[in-house]
C-alpha cells in the first residue's frame, strides 16, 4: 500500500512539473523606449556646447535614457545636462548653469537614466565641453575636443 502511495505521489509531481510549464500568462507590459533625438559622429571643440531639439515628456512618460558612446574625451570628461527651456533660455542668454540634472562622460559608452522631467513640461538635453558647469577646461591652449554618438530616449509606459 505504501509503495503504490508513493508511486501515485511521484507521478503527481511529474505531472505537476509537466503542467507548470504549459501555464499561460498574460505579458507585462512594461512599456517601450521610444528614441527623441540624437547625435551622430559629432564633434565638439572645445569651449562650445550642443543642444537637443525641445523635448516634451508627455503624462505616459516615466523615464528619460541618454544612451553616450564617446570614441574621444578630454582627460577632464565634457557634461550632459537636462534643462528646462527656462533654465536652457537663461544659460543661452546669461551662461547661467542651472540643470534638473546632469552626468559626467568620459571616453567610453554610457547610459543614463533620470526621471527629473515632469509630464507637459518642455526640456533640453545639452551636451556641454565649456567651464560653465562642473567641468572645468584646462586651458592648455589645445582643443580638447570629444567625439561621440549620443541618443535621447522617452520611455512609455
Amino acid at each position: 500500500m505504501r509503495k503504490g502511495i508513493k508511486v501515485l505521489l511521484g507521478l503527481l509531481i511529474v505531472v505537476s512539473i509537466i503542467l507548470s510549464g504549459c501555464i499561460v500568462t498574460p505579458p507585462v507590459d512594461l512599456g517601450q523606449w521610444v528614441l527623441k533625438d540624437y547625435w551622430q559622429h559629432y564633434i565638439l571643440s572645445e569651449h562650445y556646447y550642443t543642444y537637443s531639439y525641445l523635448l516634451y515628456p508627455g503624462y505616459n512618460c516615466d523615464n528619460v535614457k541618454i544612451v553616450v558612446s564617446c570614441s574621444k574625451a578630454p582627460s577632464y570628461g565634457f557634461e550632459v545636462w537636462i534643462m528646462t527651456q527656462t533654465q536652457f533660455n537663461n544659460f543661452v542668454n546669461s551662461n547661467v548653469v542651472s540643470v534638473v540634472d546632469h552626468f559626467t562622460v568620459y571616453t567610453g559608452n554610457y547610459t543614463f537614466y533620470s526621471s527629473a522631467m515632469s509630464p507637459g513640461g518642455t526640456y533640453r538635453v545639452v551636451i556641454d565641453n565649456t567651464d560653465y558647469g562642473w567641468v572645468e577646461t584646462n586651458w592648455d591652449g589645445y582643443d580638447d575636443y570629444c567625439r561621440f554618438d549620443a541618443d535621447i530616449y522617452f520611455h512609455i509606459n
